[in-house]
C-alpha cells in the first residue's frame, strides 16, 4: 500500500499512542512517539525500528512512517503537532534532518519520564497550556540529542507543502499528473520526482490512496451503496474503483464491505431482553 495523506482534524494532538497498526501516511506536520510499555515497530521513511520502554521516535513533517506492529501490552503517548506551535524548535524541523530519528532510552539530555507522565495525565481541552509547556520539555529533551545533516533547499520544503495541501483538496476531482503541475506552476517531470523521491510512490498511486481510504471510511455508512462511494472518491465508473480499490487494499471493494459489515454485525450487543 503506498503512503496516503492524512488530513488531521485537529492542529495539536496530545494522546495515548495508537493501539492499532496504521498504514504508510504522511502529514504537514510533526509527531513525537514515546512507548513506555511493550514494544512498537515503526517504519519512517522507508527504514523499520523497534521502539522498546523509554525509546522516542521524531516524525518530520512530509516524512512517510506508519505503525507495523504493536504488542498486545504497548503503551505510549504519542504528540502530533505544527512546528510553529513552539517557536523555539521551529528551524529545526523546517531547515534540519536527522541523521537518525530514533532517540533510544537513557540517551536524551533531560529525564523524559516526567514530561511522559505528565502528558498521560493532563486533559488537552482543559489544560492546553500546560500541555504545551510539557510537550515544550520533552522536545527539548529529544531535539537536542540528535544530530542532524541541513537541508540545503528551503524552497523544496516549502514546495512539498503546496503539492501535498494541493492534492488533497482536489484529490476526489478529475486530476491528472499534467493538470496539477499546471495549477502548482511547476514542471511535471519535477511533480513526479517529489512523489517518487520524497514519498517514494507515484501521482497515481498517491491519489488512489487518498481515495480509497476516504472509500473505507464511506462504507462504514451502511445507507450508502458502492456506486455512491464510487461517485464521491472521484471515480468516473466502477470498474476503475474496483481495480484501485483491489491494488490498495488486496480485495474487490465488495469484498470488503461483506467483511467489514459482517464484523459490525458481530460487534453489535444482543437483545436480552
Amino acid at each position: 500500500m503506498s503512503a496516503f495523506y492524512e488530513q488531521r482534524p485537529e492542529k495539536l494532538f496530545i494522546g495515548e499512542m495508537t493501539e492499532f497498526s496504521v498504514p504508510a501516511h504522511v502529514h504537514s506536520v510533526a509527531e513525537v512517539i514515546i512507548v513506555t510499555r511493550g514494544y512498537a515497530v515503526i517504519t519512517i521513511d522507508e527504514t523499520q525500528y523497534r521502539l522498546n520502554p523509554g525509546d522516542a521516535a521524531v516524525v518530520f513533517p512530509l516524512t512517510p512512517h506508519s505503525f507495523d506492529e504493536l504488542s498486545g501490552d504497548s503503551k505510549g503517548v504519542t504528540a502530533i503537532f505544527p512546528p510553529e506551535i513552539i517557536p523555539e524548535y521551529a528551524g529545526t524541523f523546517h531547515g534540519l534532518q536527522p541523521e537518525s530519528p530514533i532517540l533510544p532510552a537513557g540517551r536524551s539530555t533531560l529525564d523524559l519520564r516526567f514530561a511522559v507522565e505528565r502528558l498521560g495525565q493532563l486533559n488537552m481541552d482543559s489544560n492546553l497550556p500546560m500541555c504545551i509547556a510539557y510537550l515544550h520539555v520533552l522536545l527539548a529533551g529529544v531535539l537536542h540529542s540528535l544530530t542532524y545533516r541541513p537541508v540545503y533547499d528551503y524552497s523544496e520544503r516549502d514546495l512539498g507543502h503546496r503539492i501535498i495541501t494541493y492534492i488533497s483538496e482536489h484529490a476526489y476531482e478529475e486530476i491528472t499528473l499534467e493538470s496539477a503541475a499546471r495549477a502548482l506552476g511547476i514542471s511535471t517531470s519535477h511533480l513526479s520526482h517529489f512523489f517518487s523521491e520524497r514519498l517514494h510512490t507515484n501521482f497515481r498511486r498517491f491519489i488512489n490512496a487518498i481515495r480509497i481510504e476516504k472509500a473505507r471510511l464511506m462504507m462504514r455508512d451502511p445507507n450508502l451503496s458502492l456506486t455512491e462511494i464510487s461517485d464521491a472518491c472521484g471515480y468516473t465508473n466502477m470498474r476503475t474503483f474496483r481495480r484501485a480499490f483491489q491494488q490498495e487494499i488486496g480485495c474487490l471493494p465488495s469484498d470488503y464491505l461483506i467483511t467489514l459489515r459482517n464484523r459490525v454485525a458481530g460487534e453489535s450487543p444482543e437483545d436480552n431482553s
